[in-house]
């Protein structure tokens, strides 16, 4: 009889520690689960890898564009056009000029001295003051009317105010251009360029853009990578067309933003 009372003590003492120790082992392991380093469940999986941004894409042009029209496309411009030889068709997505009279020295001299009113329907204006360019107006168009006020924005490239990682702004230019037109010999001087001269863009606002030229170089009429991004580069380019005169070529001047 006591020793079954002794047992009966036993279980009944085990009975009441089992509780507290359970509940101990299950903290403990808790505690272990969260201090444990994650290991991955799928080390098949191929992670993500962020793309190259591709360069833009030319415009397909379904109607004349003057300079910019494609040689695949050429169709003939029926609009009155000033009195002398007439710029022949042009080819690729970049401007060519031919045809145009080459300019007096006191034309050089007056074109680099003039200061701009940008006209409406400018998207901001250019200045190089290295080169005597001020407030020259830029629009966002490849037309060949654009082409013959001012500067021309190459459409689908970056604006200085885009907001992406990198950016480059395009432009384009006459060499020559029509006497009397406010394109006329705007980017005669170009290849004065050629490293450390500040440019400057003013948008619709008033804010400023500053850049800082970093190089020039020359390229084919077809070379439409000139166009494209560069990663985590913010770039300003100026193209115009080379030699004078016969341009088979394209001048270009770039700059980045300081």
């Amino acid at each position: 009889m006591i020793v079954a009372l002794g047992f009966a003590l036993v279980v009944a003492v085990a009975a009441s520690l089992e509780g507290p120790m359970q509940v101990a082992a299950a903290k403990s392991e808790k505690m272990n689960s969260t201090t444990r380093p994650l290991v991955r469940s799928d080390p098949g999986v191929v992670p993500w890898v962020e793309r190259d941004i591709p360069p833009p894409k030319p415009k397909v042009v379904t109607e004349p564009a003057g300079d910019l029209q494609p040689a695949s496309v050429p169709k003939p411009d029926k609009r009155p056009v000033p009195s002398g030889p007439r710029p022949e068709q042009q080819t690729g997505i970049l401007p060519r000029e031919e045809g145009y009279p080459l300019p007096t020295e006191g034309q050089v001299h007056a074109a680099h001295h003039r200061r701009y009113a940008p006209p409406p329907g400018a998207i901001m204006s250019l200045s190089v003051p290295a080169i005597g360019l001020r407030n020259a107006p830029v629009f966002d168009s490849e037309a060949k009317s654009v082409l013959e006020k001012g500067v021309a924005h190459l459409p689908d490239t970056s604006m200085p105010w885009s907001d992406t990682p990198e950016r480059n702004v395009y432009l384009a230019g006459h060499r020559l251009g029509w006497p009397g037109t406010g394109s006329h010999l705007i980017f005669y001087r170009l290849d004065e360029l050629d490293g450390g001269e500040r440019i400057t863009l003013r948008g619709p606002e008033g804010k400023t853009y500053n850049y800082r030229v970093i190089e020039r170089f020359v390229v084919g009429p077809e070379a439409t990578w000139v166009t494209g991004r560069v990663r985590d580069r913010d770039l300003l380019t100026l193209q115009t067309c080379t030699p004078i005169p016969t341009f088979q070529q394209r001048l270009i001047v770039r700059a980045e933003r300081t």
